[in-house]
């Protein structure tokens, strides 16, 4: 099948990180041998969406659409991977074109439930719309002036994403425009500093921590 032989291995140890959420992706994976769990989140509060086993593969939808990493992959146990590259991968795909287009929509549709995932795994309301808009300017922000823009984002897409009541939603937006970390316009978000952004978070969950 892959005349070009584009295929190459790789051995992970128990424990070691194959690649992190949010990494950028050139390559796909099957497994030849061991175990892989994939996982969302901090240690603290990770959540482990699938653990995979021989014959399976992963990593397909970065190397198909080109965006990052939507979640970790990390070996539970002595692993042996084969790796396919993009360019050989893509080629094969457009061989027909009908397969193409079903292969490229799924991607999209698994794209967006994996995000309402990702975010359904943060408990706290603020820190889950804080999260979806940092991931949406460093993803697929403009950069301008006044910081970065996020174009055609409204409340009702928020809250279809992330799952918040869309008031609270809109109070939470009001939150953040007010301590100017935000300016909110009509489907549009312009985020003022990512890393004040970034802060915010931290500072978030620091207060929860020693919240009596």
């Amino acid at each position: 099948m892959w005349e070009k032989k584009p295929r190459y291995e790789r051995q992970l140890m128990p424990g070691e990180v194959l690649f992190h959420e949010g990494d950028t992706g050139e390559v796909m994976y099957f497994i030849r041998k061991g175990k892989i769990k994939i996982s969302v989140g901090e240690e603290d509060q990770e959540k482990v969406f699938a653990v995979l086993k021989e014959g399976d593969f992963f990593g397909e939808m970065a190397v198909i659409d080109g965006s990052p990493r939507s979640a970790s992959a990390t070996a539970i146990e002595e692993t042996d991977l084969i790796i396919i590259d993009k360019e050989s991968f893509i080629s094969k795909i457009n061989e027909n074109p009908l397969v193409a287009y079903v292969i490229e929509t799924l991607t999209k549709r698994i794209r967006i439930l994996d995000e309402q995932l990702k975010y359904l795994t943060i408990k706290s309301d603020e820190e889950r719309i804080i999260h979806f808009i940092l991931a949406r300017a460093k993803q697929q922000g403009t950069p301008m002036d006044e910081g970065v823009s996020l174009d055609e984002i409204s409340t009702e897409t928020i809250t279809h994403i992330t799952g918040v009541d869309i008031k609270k939603v809109a109070e939470y937006l009001k939150r953040l425009e007010d301590v100017e970390l935000i300016k909110v316009g009509d489907d549009e978000i312009i985020v003022r500093s990512i890393p004040d952004l970034d802060e915010y978070i931290r500072y978030l969950k620091l207060r929860d921590k020693f919240k009596k």
